[in-house]
This record gives structure tokens, sequence and C-alpha cells, in this order.
């Protein structure tokens, strides 16, 4: 047995070595506050580590440094006025909602809108209503690209062409068009909102092939797609890297994944980047979300390969199919970068927020005298094309009157039943897709 003294020294010995392994290692939330970041990798992999520094600058931080904890695991510090760091984890966007239920994670980034059983979960445990617009946050636009090697000789595909290929209908390129070759798939895994956004727009009620090789990281996807000449796959807009996008149809013309037609979320893969929060969250969090939907937070997104929800006028953006009656209502006019959109019985949270952008928009010099004209559209397929026109126009008079009392005027408002869909009937997601109202603006009248 050891004696007393020696015992001592032991104990004296060990108890400095625990000092100084706890000195090194990194514990931020009880030093100082710490912000809980978690979930989608679209998002987490480069623009979010960019709102992060750029956030930390603005609130006096400098220095700021990331150190890797664990791989897909980041902790964001700084000096100078800096009280406060940032966990970022970027599993998923499963994973980030997940954790914002256990109380794991303050803010939760998604690529995709929660789901209808984790709406319910969270009515359920008191976290609130996810798809109230002070939960549910739209960060940034994106569209899923669906992306082959640069040599690929196909220029575009239709939805349905794209399922048979994901889902091992058509397992060479001939049989969509293309060159002779066996068909290889890559494809994010489970957890990513990516997958998710692209089971629910194309794969529908269809399964992904089983043979298909699935990657957590996006940057990885594109590498692989870009060294493989018969391969396919599918990355945000921002991370298409060497590869090459097809432009996709639904319903009408094929579009590529281009800023214009992600912002108004014509291209038929658009999605929304989101943040999702408890009904009572932390004044960080506040703040965080306050600067990415800022100019400066915008400007970081556009930095990064997405689009913004600046408004903006676009020239020359008719679509090519577009009927005689839409052509002759805005042939003066330009397509400004928005598009209010219909959740079920109401508009969406972003249509919601919307309405300031626009009128901050109108209120700049260079559009006094502009004016506005309203487009809205039904889908064709939920009811007669009667009822279509009635639809559209409650649809457009409905967002009339939230812009007529934050102070906007509307020159003209017309519905336009179920012409020029956007999407085929493929479900909710497209029905939701044609239930919108296009924003037109026109110079002023020839005095």
């Amino acid at each position: 047995m050891l004696s007393t003294a020696r015992h001592r020294c032991v104990i004296t010995a060990l108890i400095g070595l625990a000092t100084l392994w706890l000195a090194a290692v990194p514990t931020p939330a009880s030093a100082v506050q710490t912000l809980r970041l978690h979930g989608s990798n679209t998002i987490g992999e480069a623009l979010a580590p960019g709102w992060i520094a750029a956030w930390m600058t603005s609130r006096g931080c400098t220095g700021v440094t990331r150190e890797v904890l664990l791989p897909g695991q980041l902790l964001f510090t700084g000096t100078g006025d800096c009280d406060f760091a940032v966990d970022l984890q970027t599993h998923g966007s499963s994973t980030g909602l997940a954790d914002l239920f256990d109380g794991k994670a303050d803010l939760a980034m998604a690529s995709r809108p929660v789901n209808d059983r984790e709406h319910a979960r969270g009515l359920d445990t008191g976290l609130g209503d996810l798809r109230h617009p002070t939960q549910e946050l739209v960060v940034a636009l994106d569209g899923v690209a669906v992306i082959v090697h640069p040599d690929n000789p196909l220029r575009e595909l239709r939805v349905a062409q794209v399922r048979q290929l994901f889902s091992g209908e058509v397992r060479d390129w001939s049989g969509v068009g293309g060159r002779a070759g066996a068909v290889r798939v890559f494809a994010r895994d489970d957890a990513s909102g990516t997958f998710d956004t692209f089971r629910t727009l194309v794969l529908g009620e269809r399964r992904l092939r089983g043979d298909a090789v699935r990657l957590e990281s996006t940057h990885e996807l594109a590498e692989a797609v870009a060294n493989d000449p018969l391969a396919i796959g599918f990355a945000g807009f921002a991370d298409i890297g060497a590869t090459r996008a097809l432009a996709i149809s639904d319903a009408g013309v094929a579009m590529s994944p281009e800023g214009f037609r992600i912002a108004v979320e014509d291209y038929a893969l658009s999605r929304r980047l989101f943040l999702y929060r408890a009904q009572e969250t932390t004044p960080l969090a506040e703040d965080f979300e306050a600067f990415v939907t800022s100019a400066e937070g915008q400007a970081v997104a556009e930095r990064h390969g997405f689009v913004s929800q600046d408004v903006r006028a676009y020239a020359d953006s008719l679509r090519r199919d577009a009927p005689a009656s839409y052509r002759a209502l805005v042939g003066d006019a330009q397509r400004l970068s928005l598009n209010f959109r219909f959740a079920p019985g109401r508009v969406d949270t972003k249509a919601a927020r919307d309405v300031q952008r626009l009128a901050e928009f109108m209120a700049r010099p260079e559009n006094q005298g502009r004016r506005l004209v309203l487009l809205g559209f039904a889908d064709p397929n939920e009811v007669a094309p009667i009822l279509a026109q009635m639809l559209s126009n409650d649809r457009v008079d409905a967002i009339v009157d939230r812009l007529s009392a934050s102070g906007i005027a509307v020159s003209r408002a017309r519905g336009m039943g179920g012409a020029a869909p956007l999407a085929a009937d493929s479900g909710e997601a497209g029905r939701q897709r044609n239930r919108r109202v296009e924003v037109w603006i026109q110079p002023p009248p020839a005095s």
C-alpha cells in the first residue's frame, strides 16, 4: 500500500493533470454566451460560416477564428469586444430540427420546409407554430441543379425523365435521348434537406434506385459527378462546381437554374432556405436572424452563390410560351424578383415579409411614378376553368389589399386563371408553385 504522504502526492499530481486537461478543453457555454446553429449542410458548408464571420464582426468581434471540433462541427470565437461564441453543426436539415426540438440548438438551418410531422411536434411540445412568420424565416433562395459531366451531350430533361433516371426505371442514357452508356446515380444522404427537396419535387412516390452512391457532402457529390462521364447527381445552385447543370422543364419551357428564375421561383426545382426557431428564443438568435435578412446578410448570400431576396427589376423576363393575353398586360413592363405564393387558405410566410420588401423598393427615388401590375394564377387542376378564373382573381385581390394597407398603390390587377402553369399535376408541391401572384412594374405614364 502507498504511504499517506506518497498517496497525497499522487492525488495532488492527478488533480494537477486534470486541471491542465480541463483548461485545454473548449468550454464556451460556461465562459460566454453561445449561439447554437445546427442543421443543413447546404447552408452550413460555406454560407453559414460567411454569415457568422460578418455578423460577429458587426457586433464588435475582431480576430474571428474557427476551430474544427469534430467533422461537421465548428466553434467560432473572437477577440476584442466579443463576449459570445457560435457552435455550428452541419449534419443535415433533419438533424438541426431534431436538435431544436431537444433544446440542443437555438436555430435550425433547413434547406426544405418543415413537414407535417415536425409541425405537429412543435405544436405538441410547446415549441410553437413552425409555420408562423416569426418562427419560419426564409433566409435565401436556391435551386436544386440536376448535374452531369461537362462532356454529356444532353442539355435539358423533363422532370419525369429525371425521375426515371434516379428511380432506375431508365438505366441507360440512350433511354432519355443521350449517348449510350449505363447511368451512374449520385445522391445526398437521407438527413439532407437537399435530398428531401429532391424527393418531394422529383421522385414523388418513387424510390431512389438502390445502387445510388449516397454522400453527406454536396462538394464531394459535385466532385464525383465532374469526374465521371456517365454520372448524374443533384446539388444546390451554388455548389455545381465543375459539373454542368441541365435545363429542366415541368410544365412549359425548360429553364436553367439561373438567378432570376430562382428568385421568382419559376425554375422547376427552386427552393427556399430556412432558419427555424422556438417561439421563445435568445437575444443572440434574434440578432443573428435580423442580420441574415438585412441588406448586408443578403449580400453575403450572393457572394456565396445563392440568390438574395432583394427586390430587383428584370427586363426581357417574359416566358417564351406566355399566351397572348399575358403578353398584352405586361408588354412594356419589367418583372420584379419576387412572387407572392399561397399556403392552403393563406399567403405563406415569405409573402408576408415580401410586402415590406416591396414597400421599401417602391419608396426608392428612382421608382417614383412607376406603376405596379399584379397577375394572379390558379392551379389548372384544382378547380374547373371558370372557378380557376375566380380563384386567381381572389388571390390577386388578397395581395392588393395587403399592399394597400402598406401604402402601396397597384395600377392594374388581373386574374389569369390556370394560364401559364409552372408545374404539371405533381401533387401539392406542384400545385403550390402554380398558385401565385406575379409582380411587374411599368414605366411612368407618358406626360
